[in-house]
């Protein structure tokens, strides 16, 4: 929470507060990019090109790219981990360095022998990990036989801007929600590559989830044709009220959103419920 400016003062010299405040200020009034893309199958240096393509045409602060975007939506995906710098993170790097900016993307990653779908934070130089928590099951494959669970939720600091982070078929469980709503994050992306029959549901899931933990909502779905069935797009920026703001059709786009402070601010005022919430209650 911001405090008083005589509070700061009292901690920085007259300088460091100002630019605490230019930076908050700067991180509530990002512009983000939504690329609803298709991540080619088994070509993660095509994938990086597309990026690149994107950063580099792009005036904004954040690109957000679709669920598992650096090689595709594919069971085969632990293939590449060996070389995944050199083909993909090594090459977006670069450009979003010289571009100053940050690229949240979907990608498989591997720690201590186990693949994990995630969703990766970069500026060029440090990056952020979220491990998707709830594997979901579709006609492609099992996810749970491919990938290992995550087993926390995560936070990623965007230069100030708390942003919650959920993949896919996070979107069924509202717990995750709820504890971001509680720990107080200024927006929520979730990130996903997901058919029609899927997105629909998901199209009357996530106007509830924003509305009922007074949460904004940037969802950045996978597009086109894919080994197995065909992404359904349809990527949107969602309000704490539940209202559609941008809303991507089902071919490649890109939807430039500018935060807006004043509705951070509203949307946090409207989480006054979670002080209702009543924890003398045993629900097992």
């Amino acid at each position: 929470m911001l405090e008083t400016e005589e509070h700061y003062k009292s901690f920085f010299d007259y300088r460091s507060y100002q630019k605490f405040i230019f930076t908050f200020h700067l991180s509530l009034t990002m512009k983000i990019a939504i690329a609803q893309a298709r991540g080619q199958v088994n070509d993660p240096p095509y994938n990086a090109s597309k990026a690149k393509m994107l950063i580099d045409n792009t005036d904004v602060d954040m690109l957000i790219f679709p669920e598992m975007f650096s090689t595709g939506y594919d069971k085969d995906c632990g293939k590449f981990m060996k070389n995944m710098d050199v083909m993909f993170m090594n090459k977006v790097n670069k450009h979003i360095l010289e571009k100053k900016a940050l690229m949240l993307f979907g990608g498989p990653v591997e720690e201590n022998g186990k693949l994990y779908d995630c969703a990766i934070l970069t500026d060029g130089e440090n990056k952020q990990v979220y491990m998707k928590i709830h594997l979901g099951t579709n006609e492609k494959f099992l996810e749970s036989e491919v990938f290992t669970a995550g087993n926390e939720p995560k936070i990623f600091d965007c230069r100030g801007l708390k942003v919650g982070i959920a993949i896919g078929n996070d979107m069924m469980f509202n717990e995750l929600f709820r504890w971001y709503a509680a720990n107080d994050v200024d927006l929520v992306v979730c990130i996903a590559a997901v058919p029609r029959p899927v997105l629909e549901k998901y199209e009357k899931i996530m106007p509830a989830r924003c509305a009922e933990n007074s949460i904004e909502m940037i969802f950045v779905n996978m597009v086109g044709p894919d080994p197995g069935f065909i992404m359904a797009g349809g990527s949107k920026f969602i309000s704490y009220e539940g209202k559609i703001l941008e809303n991507c059709p089902d071919s490649s786009d890109v939807r430039i959103i500018k935060l807006d402070p004043e509705r951070i601010k509203a949307s946090k005022k409207g989480r006054n419920f979670l002080k209702e919430i009543r924890k003398d209650i045993n629900w097992s």
